[in-house]
């Protein structure tokens, strides 16, 4: 019997030895875990989740922002900026998405995609006001290092961080509106209806050392 015993401990001990290792499971990507972020290879995007306000645009390490403590902001010309109530959430691994309804009466939708080194965005408004109005929604990023060129529908930014380029998808440039702040991107003027809505889409570009 004592000779079984001991046949028996020397097998467990060869068959835990000989056992094969079990592999760790790999971890979500840096950045892709959290709802508010979205990183590539180079870029990293931060959205505060109770507006929907762009915290962070810049490096990967998150440690080299392009924007100040304002961020990037969105508004309409002519109307108090927004106290957004609402939600964040992610919609893909490189997608998050931003809903609420602002004190203007404005249900808003913001959408920020990253491919590679680029976030493309787009904002949408819906009006839940009674009477019809002139919309122009408004971009305006804080890039207090920033040396800036271009206009309301490019602007050309040189930080002491990195280059990046912000480009306006809009269809009249010349739109003789209201003079924009010189950091801020605009769309095209629309007539909204009660319950229309519209869209305003933008790239932000960061650009690498040598590109």
């Amino acid at each position: 019997m004592r000779y079984l015993m001991i046949v028996i401990a020397l097998f467990s001990s060869w068959s835990c030895a000989t056992r094969a290792p079990q592999v760790a499971k790999p971890q979500a990507a840096a950045g892709r875990s959290s709802i508010d972020t979205l990183q590539s290879l180079h870029v990293r995007l931060t959205v505060n989740p109770d507006d929907g306000v762009v915290t962070y645009f810049g490096w990967y390490d998150g440690q080299r922002n392009l924007l100040g403590p304002g961020g990037i902001v969105a508004a309409l010309v002519g109307m108090e900026p927004p106290e957004l109530q609402g939600e964040l959430k992610r919609t893909g691994d490189n997608e998050i998405l931003f809903e609420g309804v602002d004190q203007n009466g404005l249900a808003w939708r913001k959408r920020y995609r990253l491919e590679d080194r680029v976030v493309r965005v787009t904002y949408q408004i819906t009006s839940q006001r009674n009477e019809a109005f002139d919309a122009i929604i408004y971009s305006l990023a804080d890039l207090p290092d920033g040396a800036i060129t271009g206009d309301n529908t490019d602007l050309y930014v040189r930080t002491p961080v990195a280059r990046a380029h912000f480009h306006a998808a809009i269809r009249n440039p010349n739109f003789p509106g209201e003079q924009m702040n010189p950091s801020a991107l605009r769309s095209d003027a629309v007539r909204l209806e009660p319950g229309q809505s519209m869209q305003f889409q933008m790239t932000w570009e960061i650009e690498l050392p040598g590109g």
